[in-house]
């Protein structure tokens, strides 16, 4: 009887520490439990890039002078017109048949971004390096705006003017419009916040010298890069930043600038080129002359290099290094900055 009691009391025991651990085992661990659920889209880019440059000059330009009517069969007085006949001969490989001449102009170029990206941008304006620009080198040269005659009674161009540096007659700016807004001029905008570093920097009433480009943005880098900025983050807009003129070894010069992400992007960048009629209204009567003697002597030297005209000449205008031609080739870029 003693060890059937011993035998249920040491069943018991174990049942009772079976459900011990069956309890402890349920209501007495620690458990940390943690889960987690994400997802993501790409970034909108959403760039649009745009650019008008073919009409940058052209075969005709209307006159200015209102009291200039034009022939009968003109509707559009013209001040200047390409020659039909050359026109007609025209080839692609071998003529040019856009024009610049003084007292014509043209804003015809066009370079924009439009977009509001989600990430930051770097847009970029490359100009070639094989680009050229109407030069006339200093130096000196034949006389044609006086008809006087010699010792001999003889009549002819016998006079000859001197350049002490080289002449440019075109020149260049630059404009940028937000949202269509009216064009900031970057002359403009130079000369009112300081004239005297505008004009140093070769900046005229109508802009600056292509030819001069180069020296320009390696000289006044810092002062250009911070009107660009300033003209583009006007009115207290910000977020473009990091505005950047480069010229490389090839010549070739480039404008790069930065926008933080999300910035509404409605720019507009433009080219104006301008040939003065005139030269200007504080330039002395002998300054006046220097520039329509140099004008005069570019027309008879495209005169010569494409009529074969003026022959008599033909030895000074096949020793000059003066440049007719003037042609540009743009590209417009945007990146996403890293």
């Amino acid at each position: 009887m003693k060890n059937k009691m011993m035998r249920i009391a040491s069943v018991l025991l174990v049942a009772a520490l079976i459900t011990t651990c069956a309890i402890s085992g349920t209501f007495a661990k620690y458990v940390t439990k943690a889960s987690g659920e994400d997802s993501a889209r790409v970034a909108k880019w959403g760039i649009v890039l745009t650019m008008a440059g073919d009409d940058l000059f052209a075969p005709e330009y209307k006159a200015d002078d209102k009291t200039f009517k034009g022939s009968e069969d003109n509707t559009t007085p013209l001040s200047v017109r390409v020659d039909p006949d050359y026109l007609e001969a025209a080839t692609e490989e071998s003529s040019i048949t856009d024009l610049v001449a003084p007292g014509t102009t043209n804003d015809k170029f066009k370079a924009s971004i439009v977009g509001k990206p989600e990430v930051a941008v770097r847009y970029t304006l490359h100009i070639d390096a094989d680009w050229s620009d109407v030069v006339l080198p200093a130096g000196e040269y034949t006389d044609f705006t006086q008809l006087v005659k010699n010792n001999n009674g003889e009549y002819g161009y016998f006079n000859k003017f001197t350049l002490e540096e080289d002449y440019a007659p075109v020149k260049w700016d630059i404009t940028v419009s937000k949202n269509g807004g009216t064009p900031i001029s970057l002359v403009t905008f130079a000369r009112a916040f300081n004239e005297t570093l505008a004009e140093q920097m070769g900046m005229t009433e109508n802009g600056f010298s292509a030819s001069n480009a180069k020296t320009i943005v390696e000289k006044y880098k810092t002062q250009l890069e911070t009107l660009i900025l300033a003209m583009i983050n006007d009115e207290g807009e910000a977020g473009a930043s990091n505005a950047a003129f480069t010229v490389a070894d090839d010549g070739s010069i480039d404008l790069s600038i930065d926008f933080d992400p999300n910035r509404s992007l409605g720019f507009q960048f433009g080219l104006v080129w301008t040939w003065a009629f005139e030269a200007p209204e504080d330039a002395t009567e002998e300054e006046a002359l220097l520039v329509d003697q140099a004008d005069t002597w570019l027309g008879n030297f495209a005169a010569y290099k494409e009529f074969g005209e003026l022959t008599d000449y033909a030895a000074e205008f096949n020793a000059s290094e003066a440049v007719y031609t003037i042609g540009f080739n743009f590209t417009a870029a945007a990146t996403q900055i890293d």
